[in-house]
């Protein structure tokens, strides 16, 4: 989830139900609602929010999904007791993460194409194999130093076609930021460990064979609908990223 927020700004191409999701999110996280506790019901958030109670449940419902509160019938919600075992990785946006080392960020658009969707693409975007999708690389830099390499295929939209403009941007939600109806709400990411390839190593300035993270990214839109899928390879001599448990 991404950072402190306890307003909804209706004029964000973030939808209001994971905005109202994303303040719960933190105020779990911050203790001031602990795991026992009940959790704001339906008709509480939509009076303090000015909101329906149908985006009031969506926002509950992005927090079951992801474990953090559970629905006792005709008691309601409450947040659940943290897995001491398991954590949340902290992945900061790279060009927050650019700034909070005092360092310029920089995208560099290496090629965007329409291609057909080989099987891979095809099965995590939902789409017939075959079908037109866009694939899209990019570098992202740090002070002009090359830190991360991003490939994704996106959803080929023909009644609002991404522009270069939007392509040059770093963060996810300004990419889409033309596009509301492909806005993201929620990703899918696992991250592992590689080596870089020749190629890789070649864009990234570092040796085939340098340690690395791999991203993969399964990025949704409104309604559970995949808009994009891929993969950023970091650096590992520049990257490292942290977990939070929730503890009692």
């Amino acid at each position: 989830m991404p950072a402190k927020q306890q307003l909804i700004d209706a004029d964000s191409f973030t939808p209001a139900y994971y905005q109202l999701a994303r303040i719960l999110y933190v105020r779990i996280m911050d203790g001031e609602l602990r795991p026992g506790d009940r959790v704001p019901s339906e008709n509480e958030l939509s009076a303090e929010f000015g909101l329906s109670r149908m985006t009031a449940r969506k926002a509950i419902s992005i927090l079951t999904d992801e474990g953090l509160v559970r629905r006792d019938r005709g008691r309601g919600t409450f947040v659940n007791k943290p897995q001491v075992e398991g954590g949340y990785f902290l992945i900061p946006d790279f060009h927050d993460e650019m700034r909070k080392q005092g360092l310029s960020s920089e995208v560099s658009l290496l090629g965007v194409k329409v291609v057909r969707a080989g099987r891979t693409a095809a099965g995590r975007l939902g789409v017939r194999k075959g079908e037109r999708v866009i694939f899209l690389e990019r570098v992202l830099e740090g002070d002009g130093e090359p830190l991360v390499y991003d490939r994704k295929y996106i959803l080929l939209d023909r009644s609002q076609p991404l522009l270069e403009a939007e392509l040059g941007h770093g963060s996810v939600e300004e990419l889409f930021s033309a596009n509301q109806r492909m806005a993201p709400v929620r990703a899918d990411l696992e991250l592992s460990v590689t080596t870089l390839t020749t190629a890789e190593g070649r864009l990234l300035g570092s040796a085939k064979g340098s340690a690395a993270f791999c991203m993969e990214q399964l990025i949704f839109a409104a309604n559970d609908r995949r808009v994009a899928w891929g993969w950023l390879i970091y650096r590992g001599d520049r990257f490292s990223f942290k977990s939070s448990s929730r503890l009692l």
